[in-house]
């Protein structure tokens, strides 16, 4: 499927500006659309190719006018091959047992949804448990028709699970949650890596990340996962992610607030 990358994003409408995720001090506009209907595996490849993230059935980027600091990241899955931190976290969770299906939701992923977010926001989170719950609906479940779930299980017990959305030759990873008591066991981490090597297995070729910020308490980590690529939006080409970085932080300084987005 061939469609040119600068047409189809200028095609697309912008959103007002909004209060950044991941910089309180920023504001946030994303390019998207809705799609209320099954795409094609092949055009899944097409957006993810070009940046674009899943949340619902409202596909987007982030198209920031003073920060260009979300990166698209992807591993390569035909060059991925597991290292020694990875082996010593696959034997931290030997006991773990993995189970694929479709996606649907059920009480067990609801209550530890619920406290994962509680967690993740340390006491803070305001919204009723009610609330927290249509937003799992939305995010992950909205428009999953070509998704598919890997869950970790301790027994008949659930410890966390990661939601995936599957083009032809591209996996992405949508969201993870894992039980935060479980904290030695690195449930996060092994999430993608046991999503990777399924992809890997299944003959998918790479394995979209999703945004990567450099620097970024939350979002650094991704930077471990190799070998990778960055999305330079300037030119729609992916490219080897530490000779991506290393202009890119020259150019954009540490935290990338200095260039505007497309």
């Amino acid at each position: 499927m061939r469609i040119d990358y600068f047409e189809f994003l200028n095609s697309l409408p912008e959103t007002p500006e909004s209060e950044c995720s991941y910089y309180p001090d920023r504001k946030s506009k994303v390019k998207g659309f809705i799609l209320r209907e099954k795409i094609l595996p092949e055009g899944l490849d097409v957006l993810f190719r070009f940046g674009f993230r899943r949340s619902g059935n409202f596909y987007y980027r982030t198209n920031c006018a003073g920060c260009s600091h979300c990166l698209s990241y992807r591993v390569s899955l035909s060059d991925f091959s597991k290292t020694s931190t990875h082996k010593r976290l696959e034997k931290n969770n030997s006991d773990l047992t993995f189970k694929t299906s479709s996606p649907q939701i059920d009480p067990e992923k609801e209550n530890l949804y619920i406290k994962y977010q509680k967690s993740r926001h340390e006491g803070s989170y305001g919204d009723s448990d009610f609330e927290i719950l249509e937003t799992m609906k939305f995010q992950m479940y909205v428009g999953s028709e070509n998704s598919k779930e890997l869950l970790l299980f301790l027994n008949d017990r659930l410890l966390g699970w990661i939601l995936l959305d599957l083009g032809k030759e591209a996996v992405s990873a949508v969201y993870s949650v894992f039980d935060p008591e479980e904290s030695k066991r690195s449930l996060g981490n092994f999430l993608i890596l046991s999503s990777i090597l399924w992809a890997k297995e299944n003959g998918f070729k790479e394995f979209q990340l999703g945004l990567f910020l450099p620097g970024h308490p939350k979002m650094d980590y991704k930077k471990n996962w190799k070998p990778s690529e960055i999305l330079d939006r300037n030119t729609g080409v992916w490219k080897e992610s530490g000779s991506f970085l290393s202009d890119y932080i020259l150019e954009n300084g540490p935290n990338g607030d200095k260039r505007a987005g497309i």
